[in-house]
């Protein structure tokens, strides 16, 4: 091999070096993060209240896309934190986005303001209908003991098993994502509970209280 052949591979080399240093950089520059996502997309707030939830993925700084109807509701950010507060009883939603060029990645935050109501105890509400309504089931076997003195320690912040296991038994300050309300509300998570026939309005909506006040254990 003469020295023009060996400075021709040399050169060659050398250019593909440097084209596939390009590409790597062109292809991080096109890889997309994550979608956006938000820690909740179907929020409860009590009238006169607020709640947080937080965004992720897709590629920030986030943005509203479009706020709720002010009259129901009112938003605003602060980096990933999107703070609602609840100003009237009703549904309305907002619209969150990314800073993706040049299609944003968007999301809708679904928001209902309920009414304020009395604060639920555990023990005194909650537990009562536990123990005339579930317990049968529920008093060591099925899966799950709710009797007095074990149930909070086993719903609350607790991952749920055979059904919808990626949620838990209880998500205070959520209703919506909590296995409980599911089940008892008869809205997804498998067959409605109690088995046999569903607690009474009142009841659901006790239950449904107790979770968005935050699930506390009074």
């Amino acid at each position: 091999m003469n020295s023009k052949q060996s400075f021709s591979i040399i050169l060659i080399i050398a250019i593909i070096i440097v084209v596939l240093y390009s590409c790597k950089d062109i292809g991080s520059e096109l890889l997309l993060p994550l979608g956006l996502s938000a820690s909740s997309t179907n929020v409860s707030v009590v009238k006169g209240a607020s709640k947080q939830i937080t965004l992720s993925g897709g590629k920030s700084p986030y943005s509203i896309k479009r706020p709720p109807n002010a009259a129901t509701a009112a938003v605003s950010l602060a980096s990933s934190i999107l703070t609602i507060s609840g100003i009237d009883t009703g549904s309305t939603n907002t619209i969150v986005a990314d800073s993706n060029i040049p299609i944003a990645d968007s999301l809708e935050i679904i928001i209902s303001i309920l009414e304020t109501v009395p604060l639920v105890s555990f023990s005194n509400q909650i537990q009562p209908i536990f123990n005339s309504q579930c317990t049968g089931c529920h008093g060591g076997t099925g899966g799950l003991t709710i009797t007095a003195g074990a149930s909070y320690n086993n719903l609350v912040n607790v991952n749920a098993q055979s059904s919808c296991p990626s949620l838990k038994r209880v998500l205070p300050n959520d209703a919506s994502n909590s296995v409980l309300y599911r089940k008892v509300s008869g809205t997804t998570c498998g067959q409605q509970m109690p088995q046999g026939g569903a607690l009474s309005a009142t009841d659901i909506t006790l239950i449904r209280n107790w979770i968005n006040q935050g699930a506390n254990n009074n």
